[in-house]
């Protein structure tokens, strides 16, 4: 049986992300052997900010905050027991919010561990107002990446095409069902190439993003943090450095 972790991350239980992510688990519910776990991310804080102690290099990938997202944090577990993860947010400010951003900080163990690499992941980012949704679903699936989940897709949704947006979720709960099942069958890891030809709907590249940080916007090698590096000898630590690449 293939495992869908659900995510709600807005405080309010009952509102508009909770039905978004209502009509994704109906879809879910449509593929047969795959089940999902229902979380309310506020029932798990506080999430304690990530100390940059490096302790989950050091320790074999441990976590040693005590909270949720500790190595022995329930919400650890589910994460670690899971075949995908969908999330259903609100947007701030044109991002998702603070809280999601903690959960996601803490996944630095992963990227250690590689127990997350190929994870299928989904998400909805809604929003009213002035909207900022696709700002906050390219932040998300930013984060997811950097993880190295597979990003099945995502739902940028502002209030005024609300109700067709239920039936899109349910379309994204069904595809992230088979991507979750396909999983528990074998996790395909993501691999360098993948990672890096990643885009959001054609509107963020995720290899032009990292040539421009890595060049320091010069997109010129001679000016990039890899010959700075070299030319400095500035990265003594080896973990470090493998960062670079």
């Amino acid at each position: 049986m293939a495992k869908v972790l659900c995510v709600q991350a807005s405080p309010r239980k009952k509102g508009y992300t909770a039905k978004l992510l209502d009509g994704a688990i109906k879809g879910i519910e449509s593929v047969s052997n795959v089940e999902y776990d229902l979380i309310h991310l506020r029932d798990y804080f506080p999430i304690n900010p990530c100390t940059s102690c490096w302790n989950c290099v050091k320790n074999k990938n441990r976590c040693i905050l005590k909270d949720s997202m500790g190595e022995k944090g329930e919400l650890f577990q589910k994460l670690y027991n899971a075949n995908a993860l969908f999330i259903a947010h609100p947007v701030y400010y044109g991002r998702p919010p603070s809280g999601l951003h903690l959960f996601f900080e803490r996944f630095y163990p992963f990227m250690w561990s590689g127990k997350l690499n190929g994870m299928p992941f989904a998400s909805i980012s809604q929003a009213a107002n002035n909207g900022g949704i696709r700002t906050a679903q390219i932040d998300i699936t930013r984060w997811a990446i950097t993880f190295n989940l597979r990003v099945i897709g995502g739902l940028p949704v502002h209030m005024v095409a609300y109700d067709e947006a239920i039936t899109s979720a349910e379309e994204l709960g069904k595809k992230i069902a088979e991507a979750a099942l396909a999983d528990s069958e074998e996790r395909k890891r993501v691999t360098p190439i993948e990672r890096y030809l990643v885009s959001y709907e054609g509107q963020w590249s995720r290899l032009e993003s990292s040539l421009m940080d890595m060049t320091n916007g010069t997109l010129r090698y001679e000016e990039s943090l890899i010959a700075y590096a070299i030319r400095h000898g500035s990265m003594k630590n080896e973990d470090s450095a493998k960062l670079l690449l």
